[in-house]
């Protein structure tokens, strides 16, 4: 998932959270490198169209580290590999900004291998080459929860209502102080929480609006304003200049779309989305997109060779009248699921999960008959 200003979040272990949790900067990192990417440097072995450089760095078995790539120049990626050689983590924006975050729990000493790499393509200021800065830290205990978030979809029902319970217990203590990596985690357990217990997510996604709308971070404040339960607003001019109104599609289960042309994710499950779209049009379902490209030029093209049938709007964020930063969009894809009473029900309607859902609010699928 490519970020805005927001990453992607990290794994596994348990920890007694305290409001005096141990924050990045607060001790001397184990190990720091300060590098730059250049075209003399190899391409990556794993993103053939990146220049990569690695490093070496001793890891003690049992110890659970955090490594950062952090640069205003590059849009960070780090793998890393352990003493035989096989990768055993890899992050694009968990940082935030374009910078990358791992936290890895090592199980055998010996010399592992950091690659500080970029995504691949260059995007807006950032550019595959540039400097940056490598840094091990011993992981602090919201590193820890972070760790337990990633993993809570494989956690047994005892260990995730504890992942919660403690998340909700951070969230709480941090109150008006709540920051963007808070709100990555929150929004990462829900959203995984979503898949397996939708009912527990619910009441997830009202607690969060109660601590998302109190934050003294306006970016943050407005995420309350579309997270499930909630009804949204979205109306404006489609690409080839018509009105559009998402209040006027009441009645009917709505996938609005916050898209880019240049973000993979969002570009592969556009297969998936028209197959639904094929399947369920006729039935009630419709799919509004809104593209966050820079140019308005690159989602008109991108349609047109598509031939998707759906509307778009060009979200200009220049504008000052910016639904991105209205609804707090920090991440895409963002496909948000209205059902027929216009209330958002998912935050996350895509591949299967989408299917799962249009079964459950509109029927399952019509078979075909030659």
């Amino acid at each position: 998932m490519k970020n805005f200003w927001l990453g992607s979040l990290v794994t596994f272990w348990a920890v007694v959270l305290t409001a005096a949790a141990i924050r990045a900067g607060d001790v001397p990192p184990v190990w720091k490198k300060q590098g730059k990417l250049t075209e003399d440097d190899p391409k990556d072995a794993v993103l053939k169209n990146s220049y990569a450089k690695t490093y070496t760095v001793k890891l003690e078995a049992g110890k659970t580290y955090r490594i950062d790539m952090t640069s205003r120049e590059v849009d960070s990626l780090v793998r890393l590999e352990n003493p035989n050689g096989n990768q055993v983590a890899s992050d694009d924006d968990g940082g935030g900004n374009r910078n990358a975050r791992i936290v890895y729990k090592a199980d055998r000493n010996g010399a592992y291998k950091i690659i500080a790499t970029t995504f691949g393509q260059p995007m807006g200021q950032f550019k595959l080459t540039g400097d940056f800065t490598l840094t091990v830290n011993i992981a602090s205990a919201l590193d820890l929860l972070e760790m337990r978030a990633n993993n809570i979809g494989k956690a047994s029902a005892a260990e995730r209502n504890k992942t919660i319970n403690d998340l909700k217990k951070h969230l709480k203590e941090l109150g008006p102080k709540l920051s963007n990596r808070e709100v990555g985690l929150a929004m990462n357990v829900a959203q995984v929480v979503e898949q397996s217990a939708p009912k527990q997510a619910m009441e997830l996604y009202k607690d969060y609006t109660k601590l998302f709308a109190a934050s003294e971070d306006q970016r943050i404040a407005a995420i309350a304003r579309r997270l499930p339960g909630n009804s949204i607003a979205v109306k404006g001019a489609t690409l080839d200049g018509k009105e559009i109104d998402l209040a006027k599609l009441k009645g009917k289960v709505v996938l609005v779309d916050f898209w880019a042309t240049w973000c993979g994710p969002c570009v592969a499950e556009i297969p998936n989305m028209k197959k639904m779209y094929d399947a369920y049009h006729g039935r009630g379902f419709e799919i509004l997109g809104v593209s966050v490209d820079q140019e308005k030029d690159a989602p008109t093209k991108f349609i047109a060779e598509r031939k998707l049938p759906w509307p778009c709007i060009h979200d200009d964020r220049a504008s000052g009248k910016s639904l991105s930063d209205f609804y707090g969009v920090m991440a895409i894809p963002l496909p948000i699921l209205v059902d027929r009473d216009g209330k958002v029900i998912s935050l996350s309607a895509r591949g299967p999960e989408l299917e799962r859902l249009l079964e459950k609010h509109i029927g399952p699928l019509e078979k075909t008959t030659k």
